[in-house]
């Protein structure tokens, strides 16, 4: 868990709230149901099997994703289509310019008056308040 909560620390850092991570996609998914999210890091294999049922309610409510995964990206199921495949060790910067734009996008969706200040999130393995949340990193 020592990388993931090194992600956490630079989703703080990035100035967002990490919520996660999360080790066990049942654990995510049942968050999901409580809570909305602004966008996820993803690794694939969870404690519980592959991360594809979060993607899949990642891709409906419209939240933007990457994966921060073990493995590599040779035919990555459907539900991970046209989505950043990072390998781990994370390159930073990477992670970092996926925070941003995400950032973004949130600051965006509230100036629109689309979400209140504050209640912005992120999931995945990590979510947030206006952050990311990773599966298992």
């Amino acid at each position: 868990m020592l990388i993931a909560m090194q992600i956490a620390t630079l989703v703080e850092e990035c100035g967002c709230e990490a919520i996660g991570p999360f080790a066990w996609g049942r654990d995510a998914l049942s968050f999901l149901k409580r809570q909305t999210i602004d966008a996820a890091i993803l690794d694939i294999e969870l404690l519980d099997g592959a991360s594809t049922p979060l993607a899949r309610v990642l891709r409906e409510t419209g939240a933007p994703m990457i994966v921060l995964s073990g493995l590599r990206a040779k035919s990555p199921p459907p539900e991970f289509a046209g989505v950043d495949w990072l390998t781990k060790p994370a390159d930073e910067n990477r992670l970092r310019a996926f925070l941003a734009a995400t950032a973004a996008i949130v600051k965006s969706k509230c100036s629109q008056g689309d979400l209140s200040p504050g209640t912005d999130q992120i999931p995945g393995g990590w979510i947030s308040r206006g952050a990311v949340h990773e599966g298992a990193v």
